[in-house]
């Protein structure tokens, strides 16, 4: 769009916008009353499964690295595509345990990382 468009654009919604604060007050919450109201966002549960390609999301579990954070140098278990941690813990053992008992409820697996961030197992799953 070239710059004239733009600013005609500008300008008519800058309008727009005037010619609505002027209307009556009760013309407003009219209008706002016929409106549909949107339905209610749902919750998201932290542990329900991220599907990706058909497949249920693999659980990671990694050393914070973030100096900042209260919980530096913990280690966490975070569900792939997601940059929300699930938990932190202080061992690597724990964080382990504890994303094998999601991944095993989701259906999916385990990838540990080691304290560079590069992959120690990938697909691990417990037999």
């Amino acid at each position: 769009m070239c710059f004239f468009r733009k600013r005609r654009e500008r300008k008519k919604a800058l309008e727009a916008e005037r010619v609505a604060s002027t209307k009556p007050v009760e013309v407003a919450k009219e209008e706002q009353e016929a409106k549909p109201k949107p339905a209610p966002k749902k919750s998201i549960v932290k542990d329900e499964p991220v599907k990706t390609e058909g497949k249920a999301a693999k659980y990671h579990v990694s050393q914070n690295k973030d100096p900042k954070n209260d919980h530096y140098k913990e280690w966490r278990v975070r569900k792939e595509g997601s940059n929300k941690t699930i938990k932190y813990f202080n061992t690597q053992k724990e964080a382990i345990e504890y994303a094998e008992k999601l991944a095993e409820e989701a259906g999916s697996s385990v990838v540990i990382h080691k304290l560079d961030g590069s992959i120690r197992k990938q697909d691990y799953e417990k037999k």
